[in-house]
């Protein structure tokens, strides 16, 4: 369950990615935060790129443009050595509701942060996510 309180370093899913690519409201969390990382596998990467000619049809922009973009977002990726100690406690997790989300789960686990996400998937889990809505109203809240 999120708190207000400023997470300084998230994991991040593939689908904040792919709203800043489309240029969604993400896209002001990657670069107006100060959030100091954004940790993030390969498969969730791979996961994006595989959208990416599509969208880039949607936007009627090259290819070439969105990879362009996907590469200035602040992304460290982290390679499955780094969190394989994780990967059976996510399997058992959430293996079953969606298994292309073990991964992302199991470096989330494994880095003890919070997950940036609007899947649901991650709801019962032993996590703490964040939706974009969550985390933008903890970083720019509304003047009252």
């Amino acid at each position: 369950m999120p708190t207000s309180r400023k997470p300084e370093k998230l994991v991040v899913d593939a689908n904040p990615i792919l709203s800043a690519l489309l240029g969604g409201k993400a896209r002001r969390l990657f670069f107006e935060a100060g959030i100091t990382e954004f940790a993030v596998t390969g498969s969730a990467l791979n996961e994006v790129n595989a959208y990416v000619p599509k969208m880039a049809q949607k936007l009627d922009v090259s290819p070439a443009f969105l990879r362009y973009a996907l590469d200035l977002l602040p992304l460290t990726v982290y390679e499955p050595k780094s969190y394989r100690r994780s990967l059976k406690k996510a399997k058992l997790q959430i293996a079953h509701r969606d298994p292309r989300d073990v991964e992302i789960l199991a470096l989330t686990l494994e880095l003890e942060r919070p997950l940036w996400s609007n899947d649901k998937d991650f709801e019962d889990t032993t996590i703490q996510t964040f939706t974009t809505a969550e985390l933008l109203a903890i970083y720019f809240p509304k003047p009252s």
